[in-house]
């Protein structure tokens, strides 16, 4: 049986997709303030989050859900600034409340590494834009199968994409043994990083739709 895609597709697409991972923004950003304030554990489970926010992404995208976000200007800017609300929310918390390297409490269920790996990409329209616009870029009509051939891309986007993001996190979690001495220093990493998401909340809120 063929595959659905070819190889050279297939390598193409996880070379964009790693890139794309790569690129700072709210996923990135959550997983490293989270794997190095909670360690790799955390980190993994900010990773976890987006892969099921990316799966129900790939989903609409094949329902047609995705395109019709886009093309609504009030269901985009509902979805974007609530992504921003969300991001300085948790940005606030790291500011004001850094995790301790002892003695942690319990995140509350909205601040738990996996829900703000999920809700910080399911509130990111432009996921939803990369669903849409690149994934048909490399479905092959001729091919046939067109349903096969978006599943696998899907698949490929979240395995690819989660490798990536587990990478980031497993690196990021190296930090925090170096902070174990330097309990002031963390703290301060840790309120650096609440900065950057409340900076990257303002750029979002204010970003136009494309």
């Amino acid at each position: 049986m063929t595959a659905p895609i070819s190889a050279a597709t297939a390598l193409a697409f996880c070379v964009l997709n790693v890139g794309f991972a790569l690129i700072p923004g709210p996923d990135v950003l959550c997983i490293v303030s989270n794997a190095v304030a909670r360690g790799r554990r955390a980190g993994w489970a900010v990773c976890a989050g987006i892969a099921v926010a990316c799966l129900f992404h790939a989903f609409c995208a094949v329902a047609g859900l995705s395109a019709l976000l886009l093309a609504v200007p009030t269901a985009y800017l509902v979805v974007k600034i609530g992504g921003a609300l969300y991001l300085a929310w948790i940005g606030v918390r790291f500011i004001r409340q850094p995790a301790r390297l002892s003695a942690e409490r319990a995140p509350t269920l909205l601040a738990h590494p996996f829900a703000q790996g999920a809700m910080t990409n399911l509130l990111n329209p432009k996921i939803a834009l990369f669903a849409v616009a690149i994934l048909p870029q490399f479905i092959d009509p001729a091919r046939g199968h067109l349903a096969l051939q978006t599943a696998a891309l899907a698949a490929l986007w979240i395995a690819s994409g989660t490798a990536m993001n587990l990478v980031t996190a497993t690196a990021a979690a190296q930090l925090r043994h170096l902070l174990l001495a330097r309990p002031r220093v963390f703290e301060r990493m840790q309120q650096a990083a609440g900065a950057a998401l409340l900076a990257l909340a303002a750029r979002i809120a204010l970003d136009k739709a494309r």
